[in-house]
């Protein structure tokens, strides 16, 4: 979820400024000596530079930018087995296609690691019928994750609700039984998106206390695009409290003016959704074991689950097919690090970050080993630096000295602030470095869990440059003598979330709980 977009346009054209960041004396293809470097698999740098890390980074870049299976891996991920959602058969297929790449990628070891997501959740033919005054055809979706209605749907009138505010709802009084209609703004920058996940659950607990039997959101895209969004659900996989549908902004703004000028309205909702009970979910783990402290190891992951409106592309096949061809990339060098990288794709993140949950949970006794945790999780914007999740006592010239090698591609701007809403979370609350990459916002907004977020959407080349940057930093972190800062105590974990503002957000979003009662973080 960030930032501005760059086309990386050709290895010719971007060579000179990578030879002038990596290698003193220029060369007619600056390029040329890494890629023999990485067939001959030969140091090139000299005697004075004899780290693994001044050897791997040209390689490493050279793999990333050259001819790879990166593409075919995304297109097999997304237009093969297609949206998938935790506990479905296509993402029991996507666990399957992440073993095999990392297979082909020449990990030293590739398993699945079980844990088991609270419901299944699946959307039905969702239908919005206004009956009244007169009918019109409307375009809805579900929200996902929401309660089904009965199956005859459920029939009331509709009335404004406004934003949502408190006011709103005091100008309201008593909606029993009545559908309210939440107006939104147009999503426009990431931050739109974080303030609507923190608005949402405070409307929805607002509604079910004024008694509203469901809510319509005005969807936060124009041009009749809807997207899968949840609202109020409690970072735990939790069921909705109402059922709830999305409609398209441009119905949504039709109902709000007949009902400013006065007209009442009635409407019958269908939302056959199919909930079910606890499933088996995976994680996929793969290896490459460091050759001095193989039980110390940094951590490059992102999420392999997406919902099921388009083929999760940009959210967030992208970065599943950039782990696994890090791991290649680096693979390939045929250098190993001081300390083991595992590359994990978690499953559940779309309801809660449920698979880093318990990822963390199985190895918290590895925890005080792990020196990083890498997050990818923003489409293919261009990569511009990484949030330290309000770190100030990381070492960020230990940074800039590992992606000192990609300084021309403007890699090296780092922010201090925590981000909720990905896999780098419960990493976070059990006080591991954590790093998220920040990107460019690109096209990843106006396409994000909706029916558009397909395969042509991705901008392979800039993949290709997020993919180098990705295995630079991961391998140089694992190599470097000086670990990038310590597991902080839960007493400094909870000085961080209070410094940052995330005790708030937490609270808002149902997590605070868990952390109070030792169920999730240190």
């Amino acid at each position: 979820m960030f930032q501005r977009s760059l086309m990386l346009l050709g290895l010719f054209a971007l060579g000179a400024g990578l030879a002038a960041a990596q290698i003193s004396a220029p060369e007619p293809d600056p390029l040329a000596r890494m890629r023999q470097a990485a067939a001959a698999n030969t140091q090139v740098c000299s005697e004075s530079e004899l780290s693994a890390c001044a050897q791997a980074a040209p390689k490493i870049i050279a793999n990333a930018l050259g001819a790879s299976p990166l593409a075919e891996n995304l297109r097999r991920l997304t237009e093969e087995i297609g949206g998938r959602l935790t506990g479905s058969p296509a993402m029991d297929r996507a666990v399957e296609w992440a073993m095999a790449a990392f297979r082909d990628a020449g990990v030293d070891d590739v398993h699945t690691e079980k844990f088991t997501v609270p419901h299944t959740w699946s959307e039905g033919a969702t239908r919005l019928e206004i009956l009244s005054p007169s009918s019109f055809v409307v375009h809805a979706i579900s929200v996902a994750w929401s309660q089904a209605t009965p199956p005859n749907g459920l029939e009331a009138e509709v009335i404004d609700g406004g934003a949502g505010t408190s006011e709103d709802f005091a100008r309201l009084g008593s909606a029993r039984g009545a559908i309210l209609l939440i107006h939104t703004e147009v999503l426009r920058t990431f931050n739109d998106l974080f303030t609507e996940k923190l608005r949402n659950p405070d409307i929805v607990n607002r509604a079910a206390s004024a008694g509203a039997s469901a809510i319509l959101w005005m969807g936060t895209r124009e041009g009749l695009l809807l997207d899968h969004q949840t609202t109020a659900l409690g970072q735990d996989g939790s069921i909705e409290k109402l059922p709830q549908a999305i409609v398209a902004r441009e119905d949504a703004e039709r109902l709000a003016r007949e009902l400013t000028a006065g007209t009442r309205i009635r409407a019958r909702l269908k939302l056959p959704n199919r909930v079910g009970g606890p499933v088996e979910a995976q994680n996929v783990v793969a290896e490459i074991r460091g050759r001095e402290e193989p039980n110390q190891f940094v951590l490059l992951g992102t999420n392999l689950d997406s919902f099921q409106l388009g083929t999760g592309a940009l959210d967030n096949g992208c970065n599943a097919a950039l782990v696994v061809e890090a791991a290649r990339d680096i693979h390939l060098t045929g250098l190993r690090p001081k300390r083991s990288i595992r590359f994990v794709l978690f499953s559940g993140e779309e309801e809660g970050m449920l698979g880093s949950w318990a990822y963390v949970g199985a190895h918290r006794d590895e925890l005080d080993g792990e020196d990083a945790a890498i997050i990818f999780e923003k489409g293919s914007g261009r990569v511009t630096g990484f949030s330290l999740g309000g770190r100030h006592d990381l070492q960020a010239e230990l940074l800039r000295q590992t992606l000192a090698p990609l300084d021309s591609w403007g890699v090296n701007r780092f922010t201090d602030d925590a981000i909720l809403g990905t896999d780098d979370l419960d990493f976070l609350l059990e006080g591991v470095p954590n790093l998220v990459a920040n990107q460019d916002e690109d096209n990843y907004l106006s396409n994000h869990h909706a029916s558009s977020d397909t395969y042509d959407k991705v901008n392979i080349p800039n993949l290709k440059r997020n993919t180098a940057v990705a295995g630079v930093l991961t391998f140089s972190l694992a190599e470097f003598a000086t670990p990038l800062g310590p597991r902080l105590s839960r007493a400094q974990i909870d000085s961080l979330l209070q410094q940052t503002g995330l005790e708030s957000q937490l609270k808002t979003l149902g997590v605070r709980r868990y952390w109070e009662r030792d169920q999730r973080g240190r």
